[in-house]
């Protein structure tokens, strides 16, 4: 029988680790403390310490916090016009979902406020830019002044190329209109381009290093964001978002430890702030971080500590702030713990947790919950209750708005589309079940994930390939498993899958090359 060649990115991992054991000994001590931003401004100088933090923590996505001390800033300074613009920019975050109308309205009232104030050209430019966003509070149109906004940042760019915050800021806005179905991450490049021009100056820049990485995070080019993941976390220590940014990278890259490390770094910076903060519910930063967690302890065979982290998300009584990455992680924690071990029947039983959590206000992120119930349930042989979660998915399909994020849209479609993939498979309808998961996987893999999420709970095309093993066709099911690997290297199913799959067609070097991933990445060696 021919022999698969495995598809491996066991060289270029080799070549990452080494990379980053020559990278650690050098920018702990080249980073040290976060380093100083200065954004020029005319405000008095006694607030310009604060104003400089408060950039920072912008830069970092650490938005309330940032807010808060922008708005201080005004109390001490009101004439201070860019404390206004710092507020309104802390109301809007780009990379994450676009602002409700009642923000919109606050931002444009904000920025009205600095009409009578004093300012410099450039700081009239900086919120001129700003007002192009917050021309309206009618949100069908917030991708098209976005796209204004981008084209104002350009001019502003343009017109102080001294000024590394008009670079970064201007790169920001650049991926703020990124096309999710833009395989050739033309907007990424282009942002990519700009922050390293900014790099060479200011190596340090928590702004130029969080950017870098959501400008490469994507499979193929995540390695590029690396030596910004490596040096991003200490460059910005007092953030919880900073601490698990670089987590995206390592993820991207199956770097399990690394991504772990990251995210219990988050973990415990969100507790530290919490209390220190008197927060009324546990820091959503943290909350987020626990889904990265969660699915770097499933990808090492950490069950016990995956389990206990389960336990403490259900636990958790209040959320602060109350946002989409929380509602994610408590949809998502749960449905991954299930489906990833194929506990078929235990997802098909959770549970919608967290009662007190503001649903409504999320209508997407419970689309993972009933997609676990439902896949749970046709694995486990229950298929008038796969059925019934189908409905529910296609009901909650049809109340999102119809300023939903094409991501969140085509995902929802493919949870659909993958139920029914694996109900026709029970109906014996083998041809149609197959075309059905080969176009699902196709149409998940057509848009990137949004950053909320470090990956799909089960991705479609791990899917097509073991409907394609269970239908006897092991040869094609191991390259389906082999195309996941190469998008989402080291992830544990899929080795699985590939090590059986070149078993069942009698490529035993294959397998053992698998199985000796398998067991290196483990916890405990599971072989």
């Amino acid at each position: 029988m021919t022999k698969t060649k495995p598809i491996h990115i066991n060289f270029l991992v080799a070549f990452l680790i080494l990379f980053l054991s020559l990278q650690s000994s050098v920018t702990t001590a080249a980073v040290g403390s976060t380093p100083l931003i200065v954004f020029s401004n005319s405000c008095r100088a006694e607030v310009q310490a604060d104003f400089s933090e408060a950039v920072a923590l912008l830069h970092s996505f650490e938005y309330a916090q940032s807010s808060k001390i922008f708005e201080n800033i005004i109390q001490r300074d009101p004439d201070c016009a860019m404390a206004q613009w710092g507020v309104a920019m802390n109301l809007w975050h780009p990379l994450w979902a676009p602002p409700n109308s009642e923000n919109l309205e606050k931002g444009a009232r904000l920025l009205a406020n600095t009409d009578d104030l004093d300012k410099t050209p450039r700081e009239s430019a900086y919120i001129d830019a700003l007002k192009t966003f917050y021309s309206s509070a009618d949100t069908s149109t917030n991708s098209a002044r976005e796209r204004a906004y981008e084209t104002r940042m350009a001019k502003l760019y343009m017109q102080y190329l001294d000024d590394p915050e008009a670079a970064i800021f201007y790169a920001l806005s650049i991926l703020s209109t990124a096309d999710p179905r833009d395989k050739t991450y033309s907007h990424q490049y282009k942002a990519a381009g700009v922050l390293n021009w900014v790099r060479s100056a200011h190596p340090n820049h928590p702004g130029v290093l969080h950017y870098t990485i959501h400008a490469y995070d994507f499979p193929g080019i995540a390695h590029l964001a690396l030596p910004s993941a490596m040096v991003y976390a200490d460059a910005a220590p007092n953030s919880a978002h900073a601490q698990h940014m670089p987590s995206h990278i390592f993820t991207r890259l199956g770097l399990w430890d690394r991504s772990l490390s990251s995210n219990h770094h988050s973990d415990e910076t969100a507790i530290e702030y919490t209390e220190n903060a008197k927060l009324p519910g546990y820091y959503d930063q943290g909350i987020h971080a626990m889904d990265y967690l969660m699915y770097g302890m499933l990808q090492t065979g950490r069950i016990q500590e995956a389990s206990a982290l389960l336990d403490r998300i259900n636990g958790i009584k209040k959320a602060h702030n109350e946002m989409l990455a929380v509602a994610f992680t408590y949809a998502a924690a749960p449905a991954r713990y299930a489906l990833e071990l194929r506990k078929w029947d235990q997802a098909s039983q959770l549970e919608l947790g967290h009662p007190e959590f503001p649903w409504e206000k999320f209508k997407w992120a419970p689309s993972v919950h009933f997609f676990a119930r439902g896949f749970g349930a046709v694995r486990s042989g229950k298929i008038a209750q796969a059925h019934q979660e189908i409905a529910k998915l296609e009901n909650l399909q049809s109340s999102l708005p119809s300023t939903t994020l094409l991501y969140m849209r085509d995902q929802v479609q493919v949870q659909i589309n993958l139920i029914k993939s694996w109900v026709l498979l029970s109906e014996g309808k083998v041809d149609a079940a197959l075309l059905l998961a080969k176009t699902t996987a196709e149409r998940e893999d057509s848009v990137d994930k949004h950053p909320v999420t470090p990956g799909a709970v089960l991705p479609a095309r791990e899917l097509y390939a073991d409907m394609l093993q269970e239908t006897g066709n092991s040869a094609e099911a191991l390259k389906q498993y082999q195309i996941v690997l190469q998008s989402s290297p080291n992830r544990l199913n899929a080795l699985k899958g590939a090590q059986q799959a070149a078993e069942r067609i009698a490529d035993q070097r294959t397998a053992d090359i698998y199985k000796q991933t398998i067991c290196k990445q483990t916890s405990r060696g599971q072989c």
